[in-house]
């Protein structure tokens, strides 16, 4: 939940996503520990200095030990509950290093970013275009706004293999409904789309209008995610953790880092494991070295796309009564297992950088 520019690393983060990346510690590693609520807000609230801590040898994520969630403060939310948060739409905004002078702040602040989510047909869409325009202006964050919170370091061993440094893709929660989504998509676009339309629907209008075809912008990008999985998975100790994962279509142009043929669908998977705990602010899911497994996404046809998150943190999640959406469909519940293995199967490319 990604998609990079240059001069600008427009990345459209849908992306929730997990690898099999794997600590070298035994199972009992943090037992016996419990974080006061000061440090798990600190874990939960990723920040672009994180990237200044040493890489380990695994060169792909930074570990601080400091920042994994022992099984004291480990919890188990309901899937339905983090459904119920999920869906809604998002605005999102690019944080990079402000000490890095190859980061922009004027060119990342015109990006047009937002991410709408529906949790009950299980599909999602994201748009990332530069021009200066904001079509969720008008929309304020919900009350407790939660985030979902992208920290990407610079490392090597991923495709586009160039990072300008640490950015945080970061979307804030303005709408706990998705029934305004075809007035924002009008917005984006110039498109006309009917009320009460799914997104993937939407989607197919956008991509069947020659958009993508026709720089809108110096860089753009957008995605479909379907079918968006949610799921509590065992953990080797203590809560269930939280898996993610959803299969994904890009179309983008312009001067993107990934290099987008126009007109032709980048097509991938994405998917990662959350650790749950609960920190002055209510309760969060995280995913870092140490806690659940890395956010990833891979590209498998259409195009070259290979990252890890080094964190995706996702909260405070909403209670029961803060949302009136139906609860999360059986289908939506579906088998991150089985999704991984036609992953691999179908993943025949190869790493760059390596």
């Amino acid at each position: 939940m990604k998609i990079y520019s240059l001069p600008i690393k427009l990345m459209v983060c849908g992306a929730l996503v997990c690898s099999t990346f794997a600590l070298n510690l035994t199972p009992s590693y943090g037992q016996g520990r419990t974080l006061t609520t000061k440090q798990i807000d600190t874990i939960v609230n990723p920040t672009v200095a994180q990237c200044s801590a040493p890489a380990t040898t695994t060169k792909n994520a930074r570990l601080d030990p400091a920042s994994i969630i022992p099984t004291a403060n480990a919890r188990e939310f309901p899937v339905d509950r983090v459904a119920r948060t999920m869906h809604g739409m998002w605005r999102g905004q690019v944080i990079g290093d402000p000490t890095d002078s190859r980061y922009d702040r004027n060119s990342e602040a015109n990006v047009d970013y937002f991410w709408i989510i529906d949790t009950v047909a299980g599909e999602g869409l994201i748009i990332a275009i530069r021009n200066g325009n904001s079509s969720t202006i008008g929309l304020e964050p919900v009350a407790g706004a939660p985030k979902i919170s992208y920290l990407i370091c610079p490392h090597d061993g991923y495709i586009p293999s160039a990072e300008r440094g640490a950015e945080i893709h970061e979307f804030t929660k303005v709408s706990d409904s998705t029934d305004d989504a075809p007035r924002i998509l009008q917005n984006a676009t110039g498109l006309s789309f009917r009320r009460g339309q799914a997104l993937s629907d939407m989607w197919q209008t956008i991509v069947g209008s020659g958009y993508f075809t026709s720089l809108p912008a110096v860089a753009f990008a957008g995605g479909l995610f379907k079918p968006m999985r949610l799921e509590n998975v065992s953990s080797p100790n203590g809560p269930a953790q939280f898996s993610m994962s959803w299969d994904s279509e890009y179309y983008g142009g312009g001067t993107t880092g990934i290099k987008f043929t126009p007109g032709v669908p980048m097509r991938g998977v994405e998917y990662t494991q959350f650790v749950g705990t609960t920190g002055s602010g209510g309760d969060y899911l995280i995913a870092s070295p140490g806690n659940g497994k890395l956010a990833k996404v891979e590209a498998m046809v259409g195009g070259h796309y290979d990252l890890a998150f080094d964190v995706a943190a996702f909260g405070p999640l909403q209670t029961a009564t803060a949302t009136e959406i139906p609860s999360v469909p059986a289908q939506t519940k579906g088998s991150l297992k089985n999704q991984h293995r036609t992953a691999k199967k179908k993943n025949s490319h190869s790493r760059s950088g390596r």
